[in-house]
């Protein structure tokens, strides 16, 4: 009965230290990550979600997708932009497990219209109002910060640009965000 008595705490700490160690490994084992832009919900009648899928602890890839409710504003002239991209993260520790200072490249695909004034070879004379429709194809970069708590909520802070690969009146779009999103 002593020896039962004596090995039970034993077994009990074993199982405890086992479950611990449990779930410090599930919580490494997040390899998705669902963010929302809250930026452009607010400056702008857009969403921007962004799905990230965990290659190793410094990397990901993923796709942005883009919706805009109203093309006449100036920041953002796109209609729709889908954007797949990698992402490599810079970090000091070894298993921070994503998150950190980062830097991304990204093509895209986008629709929208624009429009300008077509002045022609005559500078001195008023040009027409012309409209566009175009779809273009880019390339991109974005520099950014995540922060990850423990629950898995992120938010993420992050600026780029994107240029066009095709001829078109517009050049180049901005890419800035605010984001926030939840890891599984």
């Amino acid at each position: 009965m002593k020896n039962v008595l004596l090995i039970l705490p034993f077994l009990l700490t074993t199982c405890l230290c086992f479950a611990q160690e449990e779930t410090e490994h599930q919580e490494q084992l997040s390899e998705n990550e669902l963010k929302i832009n809250m930026f452009e919900i607010l400056v702008m009648p857009a969403v921007g979600i962004t799905y990230e899928r965990f290659i190793t602890n410094n990397s990901s890839w993923g796709a942005y997708g883009f919706v805009n409710f109203n093309s006449d504003e100036i920041y953002r002239s796109e209609k729709f932009e889908l954007a797949p991209f990698y992402r490599i993260y810079f970090q000091k520790k070894k298993a921070v497990n994503n998150k950190g200072f980062y830097t991304e490249i990204f093509t895209g695909i986008n629709l929208g219209e624009t429009q300008f004034y077509d002045d022609g070879f005559d500078y001195y004379t008023p040009g027409d109002l012309v409209s566009q429709e175009y779809l273009g194809i880019s390339l991109g970069m974005t520099l950014g910060y995540k922060f990850v708590n423990h629950s898995k909520h992120s938010i993420e802070l992050f600026a780029g640009a994107g240029r066009f690969l095709n001829d078109q009146y517009i050049s180049a779009y901005p890419r800035i965000g605010v984001s926030i999103g939840k890891r599984f």
